[in-house]
């Protein structure tokens, strides 16, 4: 230590209960952090939204898309040049907020890179500001989002198992009568 003071050495144990805690925990949030994509834009003109994705094959997409009434919602996935424009699924209505949420689904039929452009067009020739949000979920065929998981439990278990045998192999002084 650069302070001149003595520290007992740190023990592997403890070294790979840190590291498997921190692996899980980071698995957790990049699992529960799903958050979606807001957008703004004002006038008559059409605005596009473009994403990219990597997907495996037979890999899900599910997208949301909310939208002010008074806008419609054009979805097209590329890859390679080749594009398909995706219909929507479902729609619903709110009255009250005069809100449209149009639901989409994909799936890739094969691995690479996928581009994916939304585009808003105002109907009637709309020239309000609007705003609306983005919702995309991939959801993977092979776990490999998965990995992590059994990666910091082992690391967890053997740290554990390390503890146990440090603290049962201390030497116990006892006396004889």
């Amino acid at each position: 230590m650069a302070g001149g003071g003595s520290a007992q050495a740190m023990k592997i144990s403890d070294v790979f209960i840190v590291v498997g805690i921190s692996i899980l925990v980071a698995g957790f949030i990049m699992h529960a952090w799903v958050s979606s994509e807001a957008y703004e834009f004002e006038g008559e003109d059409p605005e596009t939204v473009e994403k990219s994705f990597v997907l495996f094959k037979n890999d899900k997409l599910d997208l949301e898309v909310t939208i002010p009434s008074e806008h419609s919602v054009t979805v097209i996935i590329s890859k390679e040049g080749v594009s398909t424009e995706l219909e929507p699924i479902s729609e619903s209505l709110s009255d009250v907020l005069e809100i449209d949420s149009t639901f989409y689904k994909f799936t890739a039929d094969s691995s690479g890179e996928y581009m994916m452009f939304i585009e808003f067009e105002p109907n009637n020739g709309n020239a309000s500001f609007s705003m609306g949000e983005i919702f995309v979920d991939v959801q993977r065929n092979l776990f490999i989002d998965f990995l992590p998981y059994p990666i910091g439990a082992i690391s967890l278990a053997f740290g554990i198992h390390k503890r146990k045998e440090e603290n049962s192999s201390e030497v116990i002084d006892a006396e004889i009568d």
